[in-house]
This record gives C-alpha cells, structure tokens and sequence, in this order.
C-alpha cells in the first residue's frame, strides 16, 4: 500500500472517530468582488468540521505572526467552486461562520495534498 492510501485511510477513520464530534459549519466561498469592493459569496453551504476554540498566535499563509481564535478542520474533500481567481478550495476570502456564529477572517489554509487528485486529503482552516 502506497504512503497516499494509508494517508485516505488515517482520515477516514478520524472521520468516523471524531463524527460525534462534529458540528455543522457554515461556508460561503468568495466568488468576486465589484467595482466598490464588497465581495459576493456563493450560497451557504452547510459541512461537517471539527472545530476548536482555541486563541494562539500562528503564521498565516504569508508568514506573519496572527492571532487565531478557532481552528476549523474539514475531513471531508471539499469541491472546488470554479469562480476566476480564487485559491480553491477554499479561499482566505471566504466566510466561515460557526455554529455560535462565531466568523472571522481567514488567516491560514492548510492540508496535505494527495498528489494523485491533487486535492487535499483533509483542510484546517484557521479563523481570525
């Protein structure tokens, strides 16, 4: 078994381990933004992560120091949106809102990818 099979197969059963540890999030990925500079968001699409409460100071994607309020992990494949200049599958423009209604900026996306999809084999998502 190659390292990317066991990679789909450790997420899979964190997935089934953690499924009572669950909650529904809800995501609007960014889509564009207009002439005076509000961005327009896809439909809310409601997904499963695991999500912790925890503040901490991080780099964000450009490596600065940024001060995290919660972390949110995606152990589900998400879809790419397909809108022009966006980093899918999801994009620091993005809103995330918890179910407290907690959001907050983006300020860091990572994951493993698997080189054979080239998508990421799970996403944290780390909110501002």
């Amino acid at each position: 078994m190659d390292l990317s099979k066991l990679v789909v197969a450790g997420v899979a059963i964190a997935r089934d381990v953690t499924s009572s540890l669950q909650v529904e999030v809800s995501h609007e990925a960014w889509i564009k933004s207009g002439n005076n500079g509000q961005p327009t968001f896809a439909t809310a699409v409601t997904r499963k992560a695991v999500v912790g409460y925890d503040r901490r100071l991080i780099k964000n994607n450009e490596g600065e120091k940024v001060m995290q309020s919660a972390s949110v992990m995606f152990l589900d494949v998400i879809a790419s949106n397909g809108a022009t200049g966006r980093r899918e599958p999801v994009d620091p423009r993005d809103q995330i809102t918890l179910p407290d209604g907690h959001t907050g900026p983006i300020v860091n996306v990572r994951g493993p990818v698997d080189p054979n999809t080239n998508a990421p084999y799970f996403l944290e998502v780390a909110l501002g």
